[in-house]
């Protein structure tokens, strides 16, 4: 009751600042979920802005970049199809002369094959294109030299078995080519002119002059046409001018500068430049290329382009052009992403200070309204409370009498069966005392009738018996006898004593009892425990003495560790628990005995014990085999803590 009226003081107590508190702690709580939203949508905000910039300046950056890399290939495709154009027209101009030599001689009555060729190789030998790089040479098919205007030590000479640097059989393969068309395209080794040492790749054109099983060709070096495309394409991209900040820098492998928005730098080596950290980044931007092929790439750039760039970040799109070693490269400052975010934070600060002060406003109106509210309220709950409160106090005391009922009523269930039990257990000794007595009585009778041994024996069965049933007083006054501190206790002790007091009628109902247990200790109440033993193997007994005599009666009680918890299976074979009814058999009064037979509160008590052990208690019905045969019965599982 001071309990009581300490909380009914604190209620009203409650109502009156409560209601204050709640307001500050709200309006707290509020003014911290609102910037905590601000910040996040700042956070997406600026993320939103960040990837639309990015998305935008790397499209950018990789469309220009991309541009160029289209223009070079255009180029170099280009120029390579004039010069085949141009090495096809001095062919077929070399095998026109050749052909009109021929002709003319055919004219000729002293015409020998000798004068006609020549006149063939003079008037072909003069023959020069491309800044004289360019010169003619004459074939047999069958690999002898007739003519070559840059090197005419090969003249007369067969080069049938000749390789070039790669190995190839060229004029095997010419003749395997010609057999098939009149003309063709080829590419060989050679040397050059004025490097006689050294092989390169040649361009050519060969072309049959039927007429003497020959063939006319010509050709240019690659290395030289390809500087020629290099220089021409370089002084074009040179030659634009991107508007501001668009720009393109290219370098070659080794980090020579080729465009660059700042003219200077062009043709210098940067391979080496480092940026303020330290960073060759020329060097990285290079591997990074020639290992990926195309990218971005983040770094502080070595160049300041204006004041405003304070920390030279920059990202930059780079992609290889693989037959010139060339790393093409646009890029952009973050600087201007930098102000908007700046910009932007700026905005919401002073947005949220706004806020803030206008919920602070709103807290301070609202905390008063609600103090003139709640000492009000508090008034009105007071009275109604005191009328509620005598209505509580009077169901309170009307449930502590039932639960005083229900505690009774399961201890003298329990005192019942236990006095049908002492009557078991004391038939057998209150015989043999009874039989040993009457054997004595005779004897006195008669003295003649007993021997010394059998007097002796019946004096010895009346001890034991008498002890024995002093045992069993023992037994059930320690089961009554009440727990006053939790003990470390085993369990197939406890099982044992439960055992003790109930194995007449297991024996008396031909139930046998098969166990498994393992040698587990658990902290608790002994004789609370021992209760719930009697009260599911008492159940188990009544179902099982209702089957018929023929069939067998088992009662399997196991007993182990699992992870840190004890478990206790019970279980018969019965026949098992109806499925209808499984769920309520720990209610309180749920019983499906009749009125004299069951309260319906053993294992409802049982269950309130195990919860105050801290453990849980499970009901089920199994089907299962024991040696070869199968049986059903209910498994009540208890799980108890073991740490």
């Amino acid at each position: 009751m001071i309990n009581l009226l300490y909380k009914e003081k604190n209620l009203i107590k409650l109502i009156k600042y409560g209601a204050i508190t709640l307001v500050i702690i709200l309006s707290t709580f509020t003014t911290f979920i609102f910037i905590d939203k601000e910040n996040k949508e700042l956070k997406s905000e600026i993320t939103l802005i960040e990837n639309n910039y990015m998305q935008h300046k790397k499209e950018m950056s990789q469309n220009l970049v991309v541009k160029f890399h289209k223009l070079i290939e255009l180029e170099k495709e280009t120029k390579e199809k004039d010069l085949k154009n141009r090495i096809k027209e001095q062919v077929n101009q070399a095998h026109a002369i050749a052909t009109a030599i021929y002709k003319n001689h055919l004219k000729k009555p002293s015409y020998s094959k000798e004068n006609a060729l020549k006149d063939i190789k003079e008037a072909i030998r003069g023959i020069r294109f491309n800044n004289n790089l360019g010169y003619m040479f004459i074939y047999t098919l069958d690999g002898t030299n007739i003519l070559n205007a840059e090197f005419p030590s090969l003249e007369g000479k067969n080069l049938w078995n000749y390789q070039d640097a790669k190995g190839t059989y060229l004029l095997q393969e010419m003749n395997k080519i010609l057999k098939k068309k009149d003309s063709t395209f080829y590419e060989w080794f050679w040397k050059k002119p004025k490097e006689r040492t050294k092989e390169y790749k040649k361009l050519g054109f060969f072309k049959k002059f039927e007429q003497y099983d020959l063939f006319i060709g010509t050709g240019i070096y690659m290395k030289d046409f390809e500087e020629e495309i290099k220089n021409r394409v370089l002084k074009k991209i040179n030659s634009f001018e991107l508007k501001s900040p668009e720009h393109l820098f290219i370098y070659d492998s080794e980090g020579l500068c080729l465009v660059n928005p700042k003219k200077e730098l062009i043709g210098t080596n940067r391979i080496n430049t480092k940026n303020k950290s330290g960073q060759y980044v020329l060097k990285d931007i290079l591997n990074f290329t020639l290992k990926n092929k195309e990218g971005f790439v983040r770094y502080k750039g070595t160049i300041v382009l204006n004041e405003e760039n304070v920390t030279n970040d920059k990202i930059s799109f780079v992609k290889l052009f693989d037959e010139y070693q060339w790393v093409l490269g646009t890029g952009f400052y973050l600087e201007d992403l930098y102000r908007k975010i700046e910009k932007k934070k700026q905005a919401l600060e002073k947005s949220n200070k706004n806020i803030i002060n206008k919920i602070l406003i709103f807290s301070f109106l609202m905390t008063t309204l609600i103090i003139i509210v709640s000492f009000y309220v508090s008034k009105v709950v007071d009275n109604i409370f005191n009328n509620y409160k005598n209505q509580v106090i009077e169901e309170m005391e009307k449930t502590i009498e039932k639960e005083k009922l229900l505690i009774q009523q399961s201890k003298m269930a329990t005192m019942g069966e236990m006095i049908g039990n002492i009557a078991h257990q004391w038939k057998q000794p209150l015989s043999l005392i009874s039989m040993s007595n009457t054997l004595l009585k005779i004897n006195q009778e008669n003295k003649n009738f007993n021997t010394k041994e059998e007097i002796d024996e019946s004096i010895l069965n009346i001890e034991n018996s008498v002890a024995h049933l002093s045992e069993t007083i023992d037994d059930f006054r320690d089961f009554f006898r009440p727990d006053k501190e939790k003990l470390y206790f085993n369990l197939e002790e406890a099982l044992n004593s439960t055992y003790k007091l109930i194995s007449s009628q297991f024996r008396n109902n031909n139930i046998k009892i098969i166990k498994d247990i393992n040698d587990i200790e658990v902290y608790g109440y002994k004789n609370e425990l021992l209760q719930v033993f009697m009260n599911i193997i008492k159940n188990a007994k009544d179902e099982l003495v209702n089957l018929s005599s023929d069939k067998k009666r088992f009662l399997f009680i196991h007993i182990y560790k699992e992870e840190n918890s004890a478990i206790i299976e019970i279980k018969d074979n019965a026949g098992g628990i109806p499925e209808n009814i499984i769920d309520n058999i720990f209610d309180a009064y749920f019983t499906t005995k009749s009125e004299k037979e069951g309260t319906g509160i053993g294992l409802y008590m049982s269950s309130q014990i195990i919860q105050g052990m801290n453990g849980e208690i499970k009901v089920s019905n199994e089907v299962y085999t024991y040696e070869g045969e199968e049986y059903a019965g209910a498994n009540f599982k208890i799980i108890l803590p073991n740490n």
